[in-house]
């Protein structure tokens, strides 16, 4: 899973102290260009009161952001980071690389996801983000086996346009005049910030979880610490009670797949048995067939207030007769 609760909780459970969140997940590192580490992210906002105004925005503002897209929300909530640390009026997002092309036209050639003045640092940051969800459909550290749950998207194909293309950007002539004249005298430090979770194919009914995490096949170039979680065909999905017992589910729509369903009062109605889950199990598979998706659930559970124990994606019959191909 990529966050293990909501905005809310995110940033005490996971970092030291309370830190802001942390954003843990497989981390890239082409060319020797700089990566954000857990201790770097966690030490984004370590004083308190930033800490406390930037969760309560994104306690309000990410509920509101109407489109589903998981780039869009990483993109605010990174904003939102960056903005609290730094000051708004030293942070820009999707900075527009333009030449001017023919007689009154311009060419866009690309944009920086951020650059921002790190005045405790006084130098410029450009960085690439992204927040990838893949399942690994083979044992096989290449990374044209981590596809996407649609099937159309693979870490080979996306990862080297954001490593490789975007942050080489603001070294360019054009991308350096995009730079503002007054950021342009100080030092540029280019940063990969790329989050989210690789998703194992487990057999339920032969091995725990953790027997399955101790012979995976690590995608190569990945942290070795990213996050890990689990995918299953839909004739285990009966044994995962076995694994989660006393557990209810949830089918998590993608605006929640970065952060579970909100832990509100109501969060018991919105989970299901296991002997519900599996009866629409079959209705749920063909519609996200027909859909080109995958479902991806979470698993609650908890005495006094249910709490997101795993998420983990269901595959549908699409999905394994295109790996099978």
């Amino acid at each position: 899973m990529f966050f293990s609760q909501s905005a809310s909780k995110f940033a005490q459970s996971q970092c030291p102290a309370g830190m802001i969140p942390s954003l843990p997940g497989p981390m890239t590192h082409p060319n020797e260009m700089r990566h954000l580490t857990t201790a770097d992210s966690c030490g984004l906002l370590s004083d308190v009161g930033k800490r406390n105004a930037c969760l309560a925005e994104l306690r309000s503002s990410l509920p509101m952001l109407a489109s589903g897209r998981l780039g869009i929300r990483f993109e605010l909530y990174v904003e939102t980071i960056l903005r609290h640390a730094f000051g708004p009026q030293n942070v820009q997002t999707r900075v527009a690389v333009r030449e001017p092309f023919g007689a009154s036209g311009v060419k866009t050639w690309g944009e920086f996801d951020f650059l921002f003045f790190n005045q405790h640092q006084q130098h410029v940051e450009h960085w690439e983000t992204s927040v990838k969800f893949y399942l690994q459909v083979r044992d096989e550290p290449q990374w044209k086996w981590c596809w996407g749950p649609g099937v159309i998207d693979r870490l080979d194909l996306k990862g080297p346009k954001t490593f490789l293309q975007q942050l080489a950007l603001s070294s360019t002539d054009l991308g350096f005049a995009a730079i503002p004249s007054s950021w342009q005298v100080l030092p540029l430090v280019k940063s990969v910030f790329a989050k989210g979770t690789i998703f194992y194919r487990w057999s339920v009914r032969k091995e725990n979880f953790s027997e399955r995490l101790s012979r995976i096949v690590l995608p190569e170039a990945l942290a070795v610490d990213h996050q890990k979680s689990w995918w299953v065909e839909p004739d285990d999905v009966p044994e995962l009670q076995a694994h989660y017992p006393e557990a209810c589910v949830a089918l998590l729509p993608r605006t929640y797949w970065m952060t579970g369903l909100p832990q509100t009062e109501q969060l018991s109605t919105t989970t299901e048995s296991w002997s519900q889950f599996n009866s629409q199990l079959e209705y749920r598979l063909s519609a996200a067939s027909a859909r080109n998706e995958c479902l991806l659930v979470g698993i609650y559970g908890g005495a006094q207030q249910l709490s997101l124990k795993a998420m983990g994606f269901i595959a549908t019959p699409r999905f394994l007769r295109s790996i099978s191909t």
